[in-house]
C-alpha cells in the first residue's frame, strides 16, 4: 500500500533539506520538470541568495527547489 504525508504548515520542505544537509541522510525526491523525474543523493548544499534557489548534491546534479514536489516520502500540499 502506497502512504501519502504532506507537510505541516510548521514543516517546511527546506527544514527538510537542511536536515538531510546536516546529518548525511540521503534526500529522495521528486522533480516536475515538464514531467515527473526523480533525483536521489546526499544534499551537498544549499543555494537560497540566488535567484532561483537550488540544491547541489554530492554527484554534482543541481535541483531548483522549486521543481520540488516531494522529500523523502512527504509531499507539498499543491502536489
Amino acid at each position: 500500500m502506497n502512504i501519502r504525508a504532506t507537510h505541516s504548515i510548521n514543516e517546511t520542505f527546506l527544514e527538510i533539506f537542511i536536515n538531510c544537509k546536516e546529518r548525511k541522510i540521503n534526500a529522495s525526491m521528486l522533480l516536475d520538470t515538464k514531467g515527473m523525474i526523480r533525483a536521489e543523493g546526499l544534499i551537498r548544499a544549499i543555494y537560497l541568495d540566488v535567484p532561483k534557489p537550488y540544491l547541489e548534491l554530492e554527484s554534482g546534479i543541481k535541483v531548483v527547489m522549486k521543481t520540488i514536489r516531494a522529500i523523502n516520502g512527504i509531499c507539498s500540499k499543491s502536489f
